[in-house]
């Protein structure tokens, strides 16, 4: 039986794109609060993007054509949308293309992969919709739909961390 050395075990975790180190409760603590409290900024900017987006995305869905609503005015809304969504895109979809990002270097196709693919090509489509006045664009389902699956992902996550947090409770029960 061959024995490896705890900092083999730890290079290999590492190689694969894990971080190793030995349990400590207070800093898993601290490492959860602020992964929560960056986790509530990201949904904060989301919401944020997504209520002032559909703010300006509404008088062009209420328009339907009517030609009511002149392309002065359209166009400055879709501007206006394009600055509000930018946030959204560089902050608060962090976490679904680094997940993206870290599945498709491991050959692996996962949920975060589509998803990013959805939201870059939506964001890219509306971007160029915006710079050449011309097209559909797509601001306010890009903020919404990130607003969600942030929003969706706080929840399960505290969820996790509360079931986690019981049995930690009682495995303190267990005895040794």
């Amino acid at each position: 039986a061959r024995r490896l050395k705890f900092s083999q075990i730890v290079d290999a975790l590492r190689a694969i794109g894990y971080d190793a180190y030995p349990y400590d409760p207070r800093r898993e603590d601290r490492l959860a609060r602020r992964e929560e409290r960056r986790a509530l900024w990201r949904l904060f900017v989301a919401g944020f993007g997504a209520l002032q987006v559909m703010m300006y995305a509404l008088p062009a869905y209420l328009d339907a054509g009517a030609a009511e609503l002149t392309p002065g005015a359209e166009q400055l809304m879709r501007w206006a949308s394009l600055l509000l969504t930018l946030p959204v895109m560089l902050f608060s979809t962090r976490p679904f293309f680094a997940a993206a990002w870290w599945s498709l270097r491991r050959g692996e196709i996962g949920l975060d992969v589509p998803i990013s693919l959805g939201l870059a090509g939506g964001f890219a489509a509306s971007v160029w919709a915006t710079f050449t006045a011309h097209g559909a664009v797509y601001f306010d389902s890009i903020c919404m739909l990130v607003f969600l699956l942030l929003g969706a992902r706080y929840f399960e996550q505290r969820a996790r961390r509360r079931a986690a947090g019981s049995l930690d409770h009682l495995s303190r029960w267990m005895p040794d």
